[in-house]
């Protein structure tokens, strides 16, 4: 060949060359996000800037609704509740790599299936911990369950097994969330602690309950207005019968018996708010409480949290009360014997609550003696009511005075040693109260008993003072 030729062919072979590199060039994407790409299952709209289009997309769906849920416990909350949102920074760099990586042929390759609707970029999603800590915080209550221990049940002669509890495990329901895939109608499975009881089947064999370390028993009505007050009395002693204390081990009375509602069986019965006598759903329950603060004092165990009803109750002396409330007011007792115990809570007779601490000797002789160190005489209060009929005039509660008591009691224990203790009680006098229809006569009223030494007069529906407002605890 000659030069001339040679020429021709060299320079006809780079004009190839660069009408090919031409093509090339503009078969590959130049855009950070090639032309018709799918993120999100959403193609990004023709001549739209992807950041702002993904932000906004972020903003709509920080409103999606997602639902948490545990066994029966499910709760629904927006994904922006949820701390969630996506990730527009990190979606778009991982839209970014399509068509934008590797060889020419893969990128072109790449860029026509983006074209063809063939490549989804998945969204990414984000988790703010400090709003999601702080949802789940709120969430973690109602999830809660605490674990109950096994116990016996003496009566029917049955073992009744332990229940484990639970508690939401907040920052493994964290990483949930994380994982999650956040569609619609998503549902993110909440991670639990499981809790175990502290007596299990097995410790049941542990109680000598042949062996009476203390009890106590204290009487009550059953009929007519009383009728629901023995009601809860049998349901409060029930839920507390069979309960076994491993040595050290503290007994929690709201734990135990939990809400005084009509789902756990309770009714409605005389209690005292303020210092009045009004039905609510529980009256009655403070005597099973008391009862049994009564005999583990006598039994020699600790209490830790006891407090003593805003008047003297007519079942139970002075100082040996203890006023239950749920959940504000709680009666907790720590046995501090050598050995595990049962509480037996029962009805010997259909008038009568007994508690019995089983699992051994007595350890000590237990001795208990009140001083009223202070007294308030009580004030008669007249309620004038429309519905009462012409002259009429009704007691409707009994006055009754204000102590300020200290207990004092003495342990003598069979090894020889002598302990004492002491401990208040307050009791707020309470009025006598009478209903008068609106046209009675002063002067056929009763002479104000022994220690009233007021009387005061209130309109229907007029509230006591603030100074009369108090426990709102059961009888």
């Amino acid at each position: 060949m000659d030069t001339r030729a040679l020429v021709l062919v060299l320079a006809l072979g780079a004009s190839a060359g660069v009408g090919a590199a031409v093509v090339v060039r503009d078969q590959l994407p130049a855009s950070p996000v090639v032309h018709g790409l799918s993120i999100g299952e959403r193609v990004v709209p023709e001549g739209a800037s992807p950041a702002a289009w993904l932000a906004a997309r972020r903003d709509v769906l920080r409103g999606r609704l997602v639902r948490l849920r545990h066994d029966d416990v499910e709760f629904t909350a927006t994904l922006g509740e949820a701390g969630v949102e996506v990730d527009v920074a990190a979606t778009l760099a991982a839209a970014s790599v399509v068509g934008h990586e590797g060889p020419w042929s893969h990128r072109i390759r790449e860029a026509r299936r983006a074209r063809r609707g063939e490549i989804d970029v998945p969204l990414v999603w984000s988790v703010d911990e400090e709003k999601a800590r702080a949802l789940l915080e709120r969430l973690a209550g109602q999830v809660y369950r605490a674990p109950v221990d096994a116990r016996l049940d003496l009566a029917n002669r049955r073992k009744i097994p332990e229940q484990p509890g639970r508690e939401l495990d907040v920052e493994a329901s964290i990483e949930a969330l994380r994982a999650g895939e956040h569609g619609e109608e998503e549902t993110i499975a909440l991670e639990v602690r499981h809790l175990s009881a502290a007596v299990v089947v097995a410790d049941l064999v542990s109680v000598d309950v042949s062996k009476v370390v203390a009890a106590y028993e204290t009487k009550f009505k059953r009929h007519g207005k009383e009728a629901g007050r023995a009601a809860n009395i049998a349901n409060a002693a029930a839920r507390i019968d069979g309960t076994i204390l491993a040595p050290g081990e503290t007994f929690s009375f709201n734990t135990r018996v939990g809400p005084r509602t009509r789902k756990n069986g309770f009714t409605i019965a005389p209690e005292i708010l303020g210092d009045e006598t009004v039905p609510g759903y529980g009256g009655g329950t403070c005597q099973v409480s008391s009862t049994l603060f009564a005999a583990a004092l006598f039994g020699a165990l600790d209490t830790l949290d006891r407090q003593s009803h805003s008047r003297p109750s007519a079942y139970i002396p002075m100082g040996l009360d203890a006023m239950v409330t749920y959940p504000e007011s709680d009666l907790k007792i720590r046995n501090t014997l050598p050995f595990p115990i049962m509480l037996h809570a029962y009805l010997p007779s259909p008038t009568v609550i007994r508690v019995e601490i089983l699992g051994g000797d007595p350890v000590a002789d237990v001795a208990h003696q009140v001083d009223a160190e202070h007294t308030d005489d009580f004030i008669r209060r007249i309620y004038v009511k429309s519905e009462l009929s012409e002259g009429k005039v009704r007691r409707h509660q009994k006055g009754s005075c204000g102590y300020d008591v200290r207990s004092f009691v003495t342990l003598r224990y069979k090894d020889g040693r002598v302990g004492e203790r002491s401990y208040t009680s307050e009791y707020k006098p309470a009025p006598e109260v009478f209903w008068v229809a609106p046209d009675y006569d002063p002067s056929t009223m009763p002479e104000l008993p022994e220690h009233a030494k007021a009387v005061e007069e209130r309109l229907e529906g007029e509230e006591p003072p603030p100074e009369g407002q108090g426990d709102g605890f059961s009888m």
